[in-house]
């Protein structure tokens, strides 16, 4: 099965994320002729005759008329016999929400800084958010160098600033392209004017398959429905991770139970085996209690199961969290909707320092805070450098159902539990290395 390779653009308002990633399907020949002679038309007169290829990406007639991108644009193509699909998130402070669900979903990202305005507070801002969803390969594309007479020293001192405010965090691999996306300069082909730059094009990264943990045995199965036909129940959901054949033994949580695959159905038809990323549906060889929001799992990698762990949150609520309101939310995770607490904050990461501040009583709009979540029955999930899907979960308003933060899974705690937590903490820890060393294959 050919993967996608998954990435966003990102970056400060106006830095030309829109522009670039038009620019980057139109010359890869991914539009439709009626979709060009649209944007032909909406092109006002500045463009001197040239296309405005970020109205390819702004689809929305609000985002037309204020030259804002407000939600992430998806948009796929292919080229040189790779698949991609591509997220343009919003650059403005008020929409970093939907930035943040742009960078749970991608692989890569593309920081767009816009040359004669230099690194701006966003630029860092969604820098934080990209490496806290695990992304760990960026390219920072410095953009409209000929508005700055294509100036190395200028790319240079970008560079070395940016270097210098995210030296914190974790990226594996960091790429500087100087571009200009009006004119697609470095985006699929070398620029013949920026003549000093010796490095790749954009599409060159973009197309670099990064190295991912070996983590295919661990099996998660997340069912969002069951149907019943006649006798036979189907249980409905994504499989996430790893793989499934015919006869397979799985554990089912919230349940704790075991069963093997009787069938699998994909697409229709009923299939002996299956990989992920797939939507299926499942029968087994008895019936055991599985409800939407359980997730089934191989024996020899199992989730955690606990009711507290600790989390990342990005809070995007204008109403302030004081810790001593000992405030009741609702997590949904997995397709469950959980009553939580909000324990403890252990710190809070302020982007634009960058530094990080010990125990604090509150959080605030668009910070970063590592806090200790309580949640009010067990429920199964994994860490998010396993599992992005059974990993990442919404905080709501119990009030309102406004949606306050996003958070990822960095470890759980058993401290709220007994001595069996601890002892399940210990199989799970083990049944993960036996899977990731042994290919699946030793029982515990």
């Amino acid at each position: 099965m050919q993967e996608f390779i998954k990435f966003l653009t990102a970056g400060s308002v106006d830095d030309g994320k829109s522009t670039l990633i038009g620019r980057l399907l139109y010359d890869s020949n991914s539009l439709f002729d009626d979709h060009i002679a649209e944007v032909k038309k909406s092109t006002d007169s500045n463009f001197d005759g040239e296309l405005d290829f970020s109205l390819f990406l702004d689809g929305l007639a609000s985002e037309r008329a204020q030259k804002i991108t407000i939600d992430v644009a998806y948009r796929y193509f292919n080229y040189d016999q790779k698949k991609f699909i591509i997220a343009d998130a919003p650059g403005h402070e008020q929409y970093t929400p939907n930035m943040a669900v742009a960078a749970a979903n991608s692989d890569k990202i593309i920081i767009l800084i816009d040359a004669t305005k230099g690194i701006k507070a966003q630029t860092i801002r969604h820098s934080y958010i990209a490496n806290l969803f695990g992304i760990d390969d960026v390219i920072v594309a410095i953009n409209k160098m000929d508005l700055v007479n294509f100036s190395e020293e200028i790319f240079n001192q970008i560079r070395a600033e940016y270097l210098e405010k995210t030296a914190q965090l974790n990226f594996n691999k960091i790429n500087f392209v100087p571009v200009i996306a009006t004119l697609g300069d470095n985006i699929l082909e070398k620029s013949k004017k920026i003549n000093w730059y010796e490095g790749g094009a954009i599409i060159d990264y973009l197309s670099e398959i990064s190295d991912k943990k070996n983590i295919q045995n661990i099996l998660r199965l997340e069912i969002q429905n069951i149907a019943k036909q006649g006798e036979t129940r189907y249980y409905q959901g994504l499989l996430s991770q790893g793989s499934l054949q015919i006869g397979d033994e799985i554990i089912a949580y919230p349940a704790e139970k075991n069963a093997k695959i009787s069938k699998i159905i994909h697409s229709n038809n009923e299939v002996k085996n299956i990989e992920a990323i797939s939507s299926i549906a499942v029968c087994l060889d008895r019936e055991i209690d599985i409800d939407r929001g359980s997730i089934l799992s191989s024996p020899l990698a199992l989730p955690h199961f606990f009711d507290s762990f600790n989390c990342n949150l990005i809070w995007f609520s204008n109403k302030k969290f004081l810790l001593e309101n000992n405030s009741e939310f609702l997590v949904k995770i997995n397709h469950n909707y959980l009553r939580a607490k909000i324990d403890k904050i252990n710190n809070i990461i302020d982007v634009l320092n960058p530094a990080i501040t010990g125990l604090q009583n509150e959080i605030t709009f668009n910070q970063i805070a590592n806090v200790n979540l309580n949640l009010a029955q067990k429920t199964a999930f994994d860490l998010f450098e396993n599992n992005k899907n059974t990993a990442s979960f919404l905080l709501i308003d119990k009030n309102d159902n406004e949606t306050i933060a996003c958070g990822i899974i960095a470890n759980s705690l058993s401290s709220r539990g007994s001595s069996k937590d601890k002892q399940e903490e210990f199989l799970i820890e083990l049944s993960q290395l036996v899977a990731k060393y042994f290919g699946g294959k030793t029982q515990i």
